[in-house]
Formats: structure tokens, sequence, C-alpha cells
């Protein structure tokens, strides 16, 4: 009875197995991916004792044991970066998730089910493949002299696989390939590529050359434009502006704290002049009692004591 019943259950995912192992899942580095692997039969895996194995080829990256529907055990023997649902028995949801996604995961993953006492069987087979994101493009230009060829050269890193690159002259038209040379190499200590494509062209000096950096494998595009002299020009009017606002706000600023310095000495001046008055009067007032009180005393008639 128990072999029949395995029988039915791997039965039930051989579609789900072929339709996974026919594309890849597409990893960045440094993020997460999700290695699909759903049960759609129809028996209720809560009600037996199964244990489950996620195969990196024949390494074993992931191990779990269920009694009854509950979380017997968990394993993960890939520095912890490997996730399985605790409920995938009573959800039916077997996937793995992987973290920090490194070049090296790139494999064909397998699910397998296994039921107490029986021969393990895999009933899932996942392609990963990883990418990862180029930079955003520089581009620099040294324009010809006396009617000489343009060179721009751009550049970008940090990325996988190695990108197509190719160049537009004023949006639209593809140079010839033998105008370019195209260096790849890899950064040291790492698989991802540095890039650094070189064109050189008979252009004018306000045409506009667009570097295009493609990732297929990510359907990921990047551009950087340079404009010629009217990019320059942009430049040199911004600077012209910026130092006549600085030259405006630098009067502005002067004219005010001379007029504060001018406020200040003539508040001094009115002060010490307020202050001086003020001690004239109260001399004055002085002497006038010290006189009024003698002539009162003189006039007082004379008596005998």
């Amino acid at each position: 009875m128990t072999e029949t019943w395995f029988g039915a259950l791997l039965l039930s995912v051989t579609s789900v197995t072929s339709v996974q192992a026919d594309e890849c899942i597409v990893g960045v580095i440094g993020e997460r991916a999700l290695l699909p692997c759903v049960y759609t039969g129809v028996k209720n895996l809560t009600s037996f004792h199964i244990s489950s194995e996620w195969r990196r080829g024949m390494e074993t990256v992931h191990t779990a044991v269920w009694i009854e529907g509950q979380v017997d055990d968990q394993n993960v023997s890939n520095s912890i970066r490997t996730t399985v649902s605790s409920l995938a028995p009573k959800t039916g949801d077997f996937s793995m998730e992987l973290h920090d996604i490194h070049l090296s995961d790139t494999h064909n993953y397998s699910f397998h089910l296994k039921l107490h006492g029986e021969k393990s069987c895999s009933l899932c087979t996942v392609c990963l493949t990883v990418a990862g994101h180029f930079s955003h493009p520089t581009l620099l230009r040294e324009n010809g002299v006396d009617g000489g060829k343009s060179r721009l050269f751009c550049n970008s890193r940090g990325g996988f696989p190695a990108p197509s690159i190719y160049w537009l002259v004023n949006h639209t038209q593809r140079p010839p390939e033998t105008l370019v040379t195209t260096l790849i190499n890899t950064l040291p200590q790492s698989q991802l590529y540095n890039i650094t494509s070189i064109l050189s062209i008979n252009i004018s000096a306000d045409a506009a050359v667009t570097c295009v950096i493609k990732n297929n494998l990510l359907n990921e595009t990047l551009t950087a434009t340079n404009f010629g002299v009217r990019s320059s020009t942009s430049v040199v009017r911004l600077s012209e502006h910026m130092w006549a606002f600085s030259a405006a706000l630098c009067v502005v600023v002067f004219l005010l704290v001379a007029a504060s310095l001018g406020f200040q000495s003539k508040w001094d001046q009115d002060r010490k002049r307020k202050q001086h008055k003020c001690g004239d009067d109260s001399s004055s007032e002085g002497t006038g009692m010290i006189v009024f009180d003698l002539e009162q005393w003189a006039s007082l008639p004379e008596t005998d004591v």
C-alpha cells in the first residue's frame, strides 16, 4: 500500500518537474532567489513521516524532517543561506530560498522527498544561473585637433556575464565596428567584469555620442551620452552665472556690514552725548541748592540764644 501511494505521489509531480527543468531561474549577485517546487498531489503529507533534501549537483544544501506535518529537524549545510518553509507539508510548497547569491551558486538544483522506510526520489529539478548588475557607464571625450579623429572612452564594471556594447552617433547612427576597440577583463580576486570601449571617429565637435552597455541575461541596458561642445558650453555658462551671483552676494554682504558699522558708530556717539549732558545738568542743580540755602540763612533775623 505504501509503495502504491508513493508511486502516485511521484506521478503527481512529474509535470511540475519537467516544466522547471526547461528554464533557468536568474539570480542576482548579493540578492535572493527562489527555487520553486510545489507538490500538487492529492495525498495529505501531514499524515506521514517524511524527509526532504535540496541538492546542488551531488552536494546536499538543505535537509528537513517532518512528522505528521510538524518540523522535527532542519539542517542547513550551505553557510545558512537557504530557507524552506516549515509549513511545506501543509501547503505543498517545498520551494527553497537562497540568500546572498554568489556566482558559484550557478548550478542545477534538485529536490528529493523520502517516505519513512522508502528510497528517496527526485521530484523537482531547477536550473539557477547568476548575473550581476554593471555600474552606470562613465564616458570621456577627447575632441580631435585640426580635423583629426575624436576619441571617446566608455567604462563600466562589476557585472556578469560579459555584456554587449555598442555606440550611437546623434542617437541613431551606429559607427562601423572597425572604429571600436573593446577591452574586457575581470576585476582582481573576482569573476566580475570590467569593460572599456574606445571609439575613434571623425565627427563634429557638437555631435552627440552615446555608449550603450547591455546585459542580456538581466535584460538591462545602461547608457551614457556626451553632447560635445554643447556640454562644455553649458558648464562654462553655468560657471559664469555662479561667479556673477557670488560677486553680487559679496557686494550685498559688504554693504550690510558697512551700514551696520555706521549705525553702531552713530548710536555710540548719541549715547555718549546724552550721558555728558546729563552730567552737566546734575552739577548745576547741586550748586543752585547750595546758593539758595546760604541766602535763606543770611536773611534770618538775629536772635539771642
